[in-house]
């Protein structure tokens, strides 16, 4: 019994010192993490891949051009502006959506708040928990789709955006976008998930 009382009282030291040097290499590990977590960041990449098909799928699409030409599309962000990065960098591959080119740009969600945006084809949301009111409140004061890939996103107010179940699909709040103005072509609302 004696041996027992000596180890017992050098535990906490033995356990503290073994773990000090992982407690303070923490802030390092948590700013290298990704800013989304990894269910989050997989809905981002789908996004990302179904985005332009639901821009290509306006119908008054020609009417957003800028006046080089080209589809300008804000990606929206609030917090950490890596994933709105990854999303520019990704939204860059595409060459051409019915023919425009596409220039897509970083915004804040407060910039766009202020009406600071400008004049643009689509927004696509690269952050979690925007307020459903800032959703509409975008889409319906620029009629402009608004694009968010994430879970209960277009529930909340977002015009467009993924549906996942057994297959995933593009989605589609069907009172949103006519709040909005924001158009749809006949042949992508049959295979768009919608949400009334």
């Amino acid at each position: 019994m004696p041996l027992i009382a000596p180890v017992l009282t050098r535990l906490p030291w033995l356990v503290l010192s073994l773990c000090l040097p992982l407690w303070v290499g923490m802030p390092v590990a948590r700013a290298e993490t990704p800013a989304l977590w990894q269910e989050d960041a997989q809905r981002l990449r789908v996004g990302l891949k179904l985005f332009p098909a639901c821009l290509g799928a306006l119908e008054a699409l020609d009417d957003a051009l800028a006046q080089d030409g080209s589809l300008r599309v804000l990606v929206v962000y609030e917090g950490s502006e890596a994933p709105a990065r990854q999303a520019v960098s990704s939204l860059e591959t595409i060459d051409r959506i019915r023919g425009h080119p596409l220039r897509a740009s970083i915004l804040s969600a407060s910039a766009l708040d202020q009406g600071t945006g400008g004049p643009a084809a689509g927004i696509f949301v690269a952050s979690l928990g925007l307020t459903p009111k800032r959703l509409r409140t975008w889409s319906e004061r620029d009629n402009i789709m608004v694009f968010s890939p994430f879970a209960g996103a277009v529930e909340a107010g977002a015009v467009a955006g993924i549906h996942v179940a057994d297959r995933i699909l593009p989605a589609i709040n069907r009172t949103q976008a006519q709040r909005a103005r924001v158009r749809f072509k006949p042949f992508f609302l049959k295979v768009a998930w919608q949400y009334d």
